[in-house]
């Protein structure tokens, strides 16, 4: 018989049970303890020196008060989720399991870090056993900067997930505010700043769709993000640790002020998301490397070029498990494409392009500010992220 402490039972008929009865951990056999509180959720715990491979990770109130409220919310809409369930094949716990128009999902309530091997190691236990991993985010972990960005750590991006309207999505709970915040639009514009918009909804007011097929029709704010492209080549030429930054380096060497970078570097290209540096960095280096060349060249030439930073440790890539279809090299060829709408490349036949040639503005320098305002005017959010 197993027992689930996440329904509504007293503490009297707990105590009862707890006196008329023996329990045991449905993985390691070991006895364990029902601990029945006034301040934490009645809950088992494993004795001291306890060897289960489950009881190393210790539950936090926030934790167990979340994983219970998501759970019962999963029963209230009729879904018959199941708490903590063990699958031997692949010896990994999920906080919840449950099917979803024909689907069968783990959800991972996770409100502390864990290594990256390990969440790459979990989510590909999951695919492999057919089973689509949701991992969910602690709400207080998220660090808002304004009502449109976020400060994201490289272990909050492997939550990512892509929803069926396309879009970047960070799902997220809170057991305090008892609210669902999901995180998308998520546009990266430095390691660790990117573009967002925030979806929050309590969890008595939330149907499943924002779970398991959350849809969103917002679009980023073009001029809003020129703004904040703006603001990082600015900030890059009064970077203290110059010296040292082998991207300014590259940019001086060749006599470019990063505040004088053109307009059509720092574009927001959907698969993005898969490059740890920053959209000026990278699209620079493409930049420079290839698209500035008086020569044709062709997308695999970007992508050797792209991989050659990357060797070099100039690009850093990120890791996004829960993605199964997308990489960096898509957002090469998306900005490839980006740079051919806006007539900056042309395409010359036989798989080659080159750059458009446009007269130099003797006063460009002096313009950088108005150019960036008349290119930024003809983009429309299609050209940008025409995938949708």
């Amino acid at each position: 018989m197993r027992i689930s402490l996440a329904g509504s039972h007293s503490t009297q008929d707990l105590q009862h049970f707890r006196e008329s009865h023996t329990f045991f951990c449905p993985e390691c056999k070991e006895k364990v303890i029902m601990k029945i509180g006034i301040k934490r959720i009645p809950h088992f715990s494993h004795r001291k020196g306890s060897e289960c491979p489950e009881r190393y990770e210790r539950e936090s109130e926030y934790h167990i008060s979340g994983k219970v409220l998501l759970f019962q919310w999963l029963e209230k809409k009729g879904l018959n989720p199941i708490l903590e369930p063990y699958y031997p094949e692949i010896s990994q716990r999920p906080d919840i399991a449950v099917r979803y128009e024909g689907v069968q999902y783990a959800l991972e309530y996770q409100c502390s870090s864990i290594s990256e091997e390990l969440f790459i190691k979990r989510t590909e236990a999951y695919f492999q056993a057919g089973i689509v991993p949701i991992w969910i985010l602690a709400g207080k972990s998220i660090k808002r900067i304004g009502k449109t960005k976020i400060s994201l750590s490289g272990f909050q991006y492997l939550f990512l997930r892509q929803a069926p309207s396309g879009h970047w999505v960070i799902p997220s709970f809170c057991p305090i505010t008892k609210s669902f915040i999901n995180i998308h639009h998520i546009q990266p514009l430095t390691v660790r700043n990117a573009w967002a918009h925030y979806d929050v909804k309590p969890i008595f007011k939330a149907e499943t769709d924002i779970l398991f097929a959350p849809y969103f029709n917002k679009d980023i704010n073009i001029q809003e993000w020129k703004r904040e492209v703006r603001k990082i080549k600015n900030s890059l030429s009064r970077n203290n640790g110059s010296v040292k930054n082998n991207f300014l380096q590259d940019l001086y060497s060749r006599s470019i002020a990063p505040a004088f970078l053109p307009p059509e570097i720092g574009l927001p290209v959907h698969h993005s998301v898969f490059i740890e540096t920053s959209p000026v960095q990278w699209q620079s280096y493409l930049f420079l490397d290839i698209v500035c060349k008086e020569r044709p060249f062709s997308l695999l030439q970007m992508i050797s070029a792209f991989r050659n930073r990357v060797k070099n440790n100039d690009i850093k890539i990120r890791s996004i498990p829960l993605v199964q279809k997308g990489s960096e090299i898509m957002a090469i060829s998306e900005y490839l494409n980006v740079l051919i709408s806006l007539n900056i490349v042309k395409h010359t036949g036989k798989g080659l392009y080159e750059k458009t040639a446009l007269s130099i503005d003797p006063d460009y320098f002096s313009r950088i500010i108005q150019i960036e305002e008349d290119f930024y005017k003809g983009i429309t959010q299609r050209i940008l992220l025409g995938h949708k």
